[in-house]
């Protein structure tokens, strides 16, 4: 069937129109997309040197999670890696870099915080954990062994020895 004796002639052409105008709409917003695309970048921006970055990923970002000040895009962490450029810059050392952030957000801003007060606790916890684990399997194994021990123990020597000469009879085949 064709579709010249179902569709006049103006309605051919306003479809033809449509689609031709879809066409051109898609393959702009692919070129568009492709235009926004950026590489990721693959080392550090070159406004600051590598050691802002160096400093930057022992830093917590504040907005983001799981990223470090180093790592993130976010405006508070290009904040930060500006202030310890200009720390930096002043001839301050990385512990005063790093007690500068610390005095503004508290311990929370270092990925590895100080072993002391609660975060001790955190670092020992999984010691803890392992050590109160070995106890308990210990003391289940030690109930495991004593039953096995009292129960071997309530049998008599005449049902043991009736046992063994049962088992070292060999059955009789037909």
């Amino acid at each position: 069937m064709r579709l010249e004796g179902l569709l006049p002639r103006v309605q051919r052409q306003t479809l033809w129109k449509q689609a031709v105008w879809v066409l051109l709409l898609v393959v702009a917003s692919q070129l568009s997309a492709i235009g926004l695309a950026q590489p990721a970048p693959s080392a550090p921006p070159p406004d600051f040197s590598p050691r802002v970055f160096e400093i930057a990923r022992e830093l917590r970002c504040p907005v983001c999670q799981g990223e470090s000040a180093g790592e993130s895009n976010a405006g508070i962490a290009v904040e930060m890696r500006r202030i310890i450029a200009e720390q930096l810059a002043q001839g301050k050392t990385e512990a005063e870099i790093r007690q500068f952030f610390v005095q503004r957000y508290g311990d929370w801003i270092l990925y590895e915080p100080p072993a002391r007060g609660l975060t001790l606790w955190v670092w020992l916890s999984p010691l803890f954990g392992l050590g109160l684990l070995g106890f308990g399997l210990w003391r289940y194994l030690a109930r495991v062994k004593a039953r096995a021990h009292t129960a071997v123990s309530d049998v008599s020597d005449e049902e043991i020895a009736r046992l063994e000469a049962e088992l070292n009879r060999t059955p009789e085949r037909s």
